[in-house]
């Protein structure tokens, strides 16, 4: 219980830290849609799809940012995914089902550990123009992470079916 009493931000850094996170899954979203995108459309339309659900909820931070004359220091127009452009990786489009099998492993780890982020954001809360918001945000990020899990399975169906898996 300490813990969780040590963790008591404002709601300012509250939303200042949403914002980011979300940023962070924004950006990373519209680079799996591109690495996919030669390889395997539907799940390069699927990335797609879950990076304008973040631009949505981006919108509703800052939305709740202005009701409660908050200032979010960061633009998401402007931000570039840096650990999509990894120098170690020999292609950023996905050539093989190893490539893409990796990115959405990556991928559900990443919105599993978003949905816990959220989670305890909106455990630690204390401003109640944030509770609905939060708890919105919570759900949503709990069913992308199930979506995404799905489809990593799913592939790995699909691919074995085709006599693809390696």
């Amino acid at each position: 219980m300490a813990s969780e009493t040590a963790l008591n931000f404002l709601p300012q850094d509250q939303l200042t830290l949403a914002y980011s996170q979300e940023a962070q899954e924004l950006c990373r979203y519209r680079s799996l849609a591109l690495c996919f995108l030669t390889f395997d459309t539907p799940i390069s339309q699927l990335m797609n799809a879950i990076g304008i659900e973040c631009e949505h909820r981006l919108n509703n931070l800052k939305e709740v940012a202005a009701q409660m004359a908050f200032e979010l220091p960061l633009n998401s127009s402007k931000l570039i995914d840096i650990s999509a452009i990894n120098q170690n990786i020999r292609h950023f489009f996905v050539v093989d089902e190893n490539r893409g099998r990796q990115l959405l492993i990556d991928a559900e780890e990443a919105a599993k550990a978003s949905s816990m982020i959220f989670s305890k954001l909106l455990k630690i809360n204390a401003a109640p123009e944030l509770r609905q918001l939060l708890t919105t945000f919570v759900k949503q990020k709990k069913s992308e992470y199930r979506v995404l899990k799905e489809c990593r399975e799913q592939w790995k169906l699909a691919l074995h079916d085709l006599g693809r898996a390696s």
